[in-house]
């Protein structure tokens, strides 16, 4: 079984990236988001990035660091390979790592611009609050580290083409 975690800022490619390496390669995809999100839609609340980002800390609160990856680890079909996708903090890394300690750990890396250029309906309009939510995961929840903790890097900068060329080439690292 190979295991891999893909990290990186919002709106960096991570979601594209899995997405790509769980067709080609045959990867069974889960993100941490996914925890916040189901957890906020079975309660009937509208699941906004401030929501989940509410809940993800109040988990965290109440349960440590590592409570997304704890919730999401019980969602994983243990026979897949896996594409684990987006933690936030350094401990959710960790939980994996402990289970799986051949676990790579993969950077998403794409410029300011261009990330903001890909924000959703969802995500604020203003640069001001889209990079705000950078500031906060890096402070509060120790993102530096977790991107720190990469392995390897994609550099998204380009086409969908050029990720997808990129995600091969990091592939044939991981996959040794």
């Amino acid at each position: 079984m190979a295991v891999l975690i893909l990290v990186g800022l919002a709106r960096s490619g991570k979601d594209t990236a899995a997405d790509y390496i769980a067709e080609k390669y045959g990867y069974s995809k889960y993100t941490f988001s996914s925890v916040l999100r189901e957890t906020l839609e079975e309660k009937g609340i509208n699941p906004t990035k401030e929501r989940m980002l509410e809940l993800g800390d109040m988990l965290r609160g109440l349960m440590g660091m590592d409570a997304i990856a704890k919730l999401l680890d019980k969602k994983i079909n243990k026979k897949d390979n896996l594409v684990l996708v987006g933690p936030r903090s350094i401990e959710e890394v960790q939980y994996f790592r402990k289970k799986y300690p051949e676990l790579k750990v993969i950077r998403v890396v794409a410029g300011k611009a261009q990330r903001f250029a890909r924000r959703s309906e969802r995500d604020p309009k203003e640069e001001e609050g889209f990079f705000s939510r950078d500031e906060r995961d890096v402070k509060t929840k120790g993102m530096q580290k977790v991107l720190d903790e990469a392995q390897l890097q994609i550099n998204n900068f380009g086409s969908i083409e050029e990720l997808y060329r990129e995600t091969d080439s990091v592939m044939k690292v991981a996959l040794g």
